[in-house]
């Protein structure tokens, strides 16, 4: 290795080793930094290319003498400053105004630091964050629990074949009645709507927009003055067509997209001639704002979907703007710019689709919290590396390499995800705006956040493009200052996070998260003793943390039980201590035990319920501030909602709920997990007080 390609890749946060699932050290290979280099914008092509490179970094940051962003808790001093020696300086604050108190009173907020030295001036983003992410006094003095769903799952009477914005707010009464305080979601993010197949919520073309196919159709505004599209809706076609997509099993995401995309393109013609005569309407004015509010983020995401659907047209095969042709691959190019201009109805048709979404997510969680309850919601770790985030923004976004992970016990060739990475350089250029805007976007109407493989606030496995997870590395992220990020936007949203941190996590990763009030998310089936398999005992759980069975990407608790093998481990063994760990708890009545460790031995269906009463009981009587319920295991449903490694050989991402909300107050289940959970929270207190 040459000393250059070895302090570039340093620079460039590329580790030069890690320990794998089994404790072997992989070295990272030359090639693999020369390739994430390149991805990274560096060029490293040989050595004389490297040490050209490092000359330019070298005297950029000579003539450069303040940095592009600084972040500072408040209360301290900004070393920044205190650098700047005689140095003429001002801080602008974000509104505007000039600061003019003692540095150690900047106010929470994104600044700007001019300085001037020998007739050079420079600017620095000056970002001023809390030492903690907010924790709402329900968590700081008490538990509480959230009912977790995929919206796309829910079925009712009413909808058009999958959950939307109305059914969301239906659940979140019913979730509220049964005493949570908090609805789990999956990522609302914005998919393909010109390619409805590739519905899996964790890898969205865009995480700063939402899902267009959740839109209620029959109570957009514009439907109101238009008889023709009631007249449509009412008619017998629309309604075979709806009454066919409601009563299929799964989520027929082809037939969804062709039905809702059509009425709403009439809609969106209507708004549009009652804009025209009056464009200084109220509505006409709501839009206007949601436009400028939403900048040149919206607009690119609006021209992404409109050319993605364009060229879908005459070839399917174009998916993801890597296939496009070379003219369409920038959003700068002249091209599209044209492309824009031409077909600007149908790119306002996917603003204004935003803005339906938007209005009915709103208007949901505020039916939510009247009934007490807030949406959990979650951030997936990227989007699609052909979507329209990567494709808006490349100084933001890598585009040459993927997320993944390395190897482990159920994968020896590691996973490639197709998802772009940050780039740890372009989000300090930008003074971490993406970073911002992107929890900004999913903290709003939530009252928590879960971050999808939290980790990536430190480190990231990149795999360069074209190779295997075999080639890939770890790259650094300046977590101090991402998490400060986090901090900041959770402190002024009023919204909790929670770090998705299973798998691979970096040693002093959950203590550092503990610190910054993140809680940590543990799982049942993975809170053992694995020395023994013993499940560990519901006081052995932390404080801080979201306490669930499992995941969207793990076995619900019935077909966990009923399984007969697990991962080439004996299940039935599993059962076993599972049960005597809920025996340990005192969660089963002594006289239920032996029933129990002999249904354990066949995994008998008939004590599928006692199993998820005492599951729950068990994870309400650790001390985690957050219990979180999956309405899959509340209805004892076996069928996991998406199979990890799998593509066509299970319906990922396309089940629905047994049984629909119409009927899930008279069930009475969901009203049976809440008394259990009081009772067990009783019997806490009580133990307590004595």
């Amino acid at each position: 290795m040459s000393e250059s390609l070895e302090r570039l890749a340093a620079l460039a946060g590329i580790e030069p080793s890690y320990y794998d699932y089994w404790g072997r050290l992989v070295e990272t290979s030359d090639s693999t930094k020369r390739s994430l280099l390149a991805a990274m914008g560096y060029d490293a092509a040989d050595d004389a290319s490297l040490a050209a490179t490092l000359e330019g970094l070298e005297r950029e940051k000579h003539e450069r003498f303040l940095p592009p962003v600084s972040i500072v808790e408040t209360g301290i001093v900004p070393k920044v400053i205190a650098g700047l020696g005689d140095a003429a300086w001002t801080i602008e604050l974000e509104d505007g105004s000039a600061f003019r108190g003692a540095l150690t009173e900047l106010p929470l907020g994104y600044h700007h630091l001019t300085a001037s030295r020998s007739g050079r001036e420079a600017v620095c983003r000056l970002i001023v964050v809390p030492e903690q992410c907010f924790l709402p006094p329900a968590m700081r003095d008490g538990r509480v629990w959230a009912l977790s769903t995929q919206l796309y799952a829910l079925r009712s009477e009413r909808n058009w074949g999958i959950g939307d914005f109305s059914d969301l707010a239906e659940l979140s009464g019913l979730a509220g009645q049964a005493g949570a305080s908090a609805v789990g979601l999956n990522p609302l993010h914005e998919l393909y709507p010109s390619n409805p197949a590739s519905a899996s919520p964790y890898s969205p073309s865009s995480r700063l927009f939402l899902n267009v196919l959740y839109i209620d159709v029959e109570r957009v505004v514009e439907l109101i003055s238009s008889s023709e599209v009631q007249g449509l809706i009412g008619g017998a076609e629309v309604r075979a067509r709806t009454a066919a997509l409601r009563g299929s099993s799964l989520v027929d995401y082809r037939g969804v997209a062709s039905l809702k995309l059509e009425v709403l393109a009439r809609l969106h013609r209507v708004f549009q001639a009652n804009r025209e005569r009056d464009p200084h309407s109220v509505r006409a004015r709501e839009f206007a704002r949601f436009v400028e509010r939403g900048g040149e983020g919206l607009r690119n995401m609006a021209v992404y979907e409109a050319v993605a659907e364009s060229l879908r047209v005459g070839d399917e095969s174009l998916y993801g703007w890597q296939s496009w042709p070379a003219e369409f691959r920038s959003p700068d190019s002249s091209t599209v710019g044209e492309f824009a201009r031409v077909h600007a109805e149908r790119v306002e048709f996917f603003v204004y689709l935003q803005w339906l979404a938007e209005q009915q997510l709103a208007e949901g969680a505020a039916a939510a919290r009247n009934c007490g309850v807030g949406f959990y919601r979650d951030l997936a770790v990227g989007s699609d590396l052909g979507g329209a985030d990567a494709w808006g923004n490349r100084v933001a976004f890598i585009t040459q390499a993927s997320l993944g992970a390395p190897g482990d016990m159920h994968n020896d060739a590691g996973q490639f995800w197709g998802l772009a990475p940050l780039s740890p350089r372009g989000l300090r250029k930008q003074g971490y705006a993406p970073l911002a805007a992107l929890l900004q976007a999913n903290m709003r109407h939530a009252s928590i956040l879960r971050i999808d493989h939290v980790m990536a606030l430190q480190r990231a496995f990149w795999i360069p493009h074209g190779a295997s997870a075999r080639d890939g590395a770890y790259v650094r992220y300046p977590l101090e200052e991402m998490l400060g990020v986090v901090a900041l936007e959770s402190v002024r949203q009023q919204c909790a996070v929670v770090g998705e941190d299973l798998g691979t996590v970096p040693e002093g990763f959950r203590e550092r998260m503990q610190a910054a009030n993140v809680l940590s998310s543990r799982v049942l089936y993975f809170e053992r003793d694995w020395s023994v398999g013993a499940f560990l005992a519901p006081d052995r759980y932390p404080r801080l943390a979201a306490a669930s069975v499992g995941t969207h990407d793990l076995p619900t608790l019935a077909g966990w039980w009923m399984g007969d093998r697990s991962d080439g481990e004996d299940r039935a063994r599993d059962r076993y201590l599972l049960v005597d760990a809920f025996e340990r708890a005192g969660e089963v009545c002594a006289s239920g035990m032996p029933a129990l460790y002999a249904a354990g031995v066949t995994g008998d269906a008939a004590v599928v319920p006692e199993v998820v009463d005492a599951a729950t009981r068990f994870l309400v009587n650790t001390p985690s501030v957050l219990t979180v319920v999956a309405i899959e295991d509340v209805l004892r449903e076996r069928e996991a909602v998406n199979v990890p490694g799998t593509v066509d050989e299970h319906p990922n991402w396309q089940r629905k709920r047994s049984l629909p909300l119409e009927s899930l107050a008279s069930d009475g289940r969901l009203a049976r997990t809440g008394r259990i959970i009081e009772e067990a929270r009783s019997q806490t207190v009580q133990s307590v007080g004595r």
